[in-house]
């Protein structure tokens, strides 16, 4: 039910008919005197008045007023509104057929609007912890699938373990590259960023950063993972399950687990966590320039074929050899 501009009341009286609707609540009682004082309407549009004698000020248009068992009556020059009302402590309600209108008294006023904002604030509190626990319980979900089709390696040269899956005939790593070397970085200068999404290289060192035995993807091999695990919809298929803003979530179902490590440009700024990740390939064009591919949050697709500046920062992703 749609919340009543009750603001519209004065030019109702004014202009036009009477308007009954069936009892559909609880009545606080018939006891006109009860309702007697100022009210201000929420969310502040306007206030009425009431008097002991039965008259009133509404939207600065005398009427008059009375309550009927459950029924509240307001009377002006253009008509009769009839409504059911509540009265609980200092709010007032008469609910209409388009909706409910709702009174406080002055004097509480400031009282009201301070239950109001903590109800607003106990909500949201509500809402953030039970999309926390549903986050959670995606990722404990998703972590117990990957688990059954993963594999293990393990750096031998600082002893970082990464997750594997096998997509076809290749072997991937599951896991952003995490190995200090050369020209790298953890996002925003943060350590906290490399542990969650790896390290950001730029590009002559990621062709040499990846453990032995493993190497820097070409640009056919991303291309050949693409056009396994679905196209135009690889990013949805390779996105982790968690992490992505927006609702960018993917599936995941190749346990390939890609998360939005953002990128670093060649100025030292950094970009996109949380929204897209960068991934090098060892494609080169030119002297100057690389390629990479992109995955975002608000897009399902796997971007590629642009070029990007050797000096620029993006993940790694390493192959095993065959």
């Amino acid at each position: 039910m749609k919340i009543f501009n009750f603001a519209k009341l004065g030019q109702t009286l004014l202009m036009a008919a009477v308007l009954v609707v069936g009892a559909v609540c609880v009545s606080y009682g018939d006891n006109p005197s009860a309702l007697v004082g100022r009210w201000v309407e929420m969310p502040g549009e306007g206030a009425i008045e009431l008097f002991k004698d039965g008259t009133g000020v509404a939207y600065g248009k005398n009427i008059t007023w009375k309550t009927e068992g459950e029924r509240f009556v307001f009377s002006g020059p253009g008509g009769t509104i009839v409504g059911d009302y509540t009265l609980t402590g200092y709010v007032f309600k008469l609910i209409l057929d388009k909706g409910i209108a709702t009174w406080v008294r002055k004097e509480h006023l400031e009282e009201y609007k301070k239950e109001k904002a903590e109800e607003a604030k106990n909500k949201a509190e509500r809402i953030r912890n039970e999309l926390e626990q549903k986050q959670k319980q995606i990722r404990k979900e998703a972590e117990q699938r990957i688990e059954n089709i993963s594999s293990y390696l393990t750096d031998s040269r600082n002893g970082q373990k990464y997750r594997a899956v096998k997509i076809g005939s290749k072997t991937w790593m599951a896991q952003n590259l995490n190995y200090q070397t050369g020209k790298s970085w953890c996002y925003g200068d943060d350590n906290s960023n490399c542990e969650k999404y790896g390290r950001l290289y730029d590009w002559n060192t990621a062709k040499t950063a990846c453990p032995a035995g493993w190497h820097l993807p070409s640009r056919q091999e991303w291309n050949d993972l693409v056009a396994m695990v679905g196209g135009n919809v690889a990013g949805k298929a390779l996105k982790s399950t968690y992490g992505w803003n927006s609702d960018g979530n993917g599936t995941d179902e190749f346990g390939f687990s890609a998360l939005p490590g953002g990128s670093r440009f060649t100025d030292g700024s950094f970009r996109g966590v949380g929204t897209g990740g960068g991934w090098w390939t060892a494609t080169e064009d030119g002297r100057s320039d690389a390629y990479g591919r992109y995955m975002y949050d608000d897009e399902d697709y796997v971007g590629g074929g642009g070029l990007n500046g050797k000096g620029s920062g993006f993940s790694v992703r390493c192959i095993k050899d065959e």
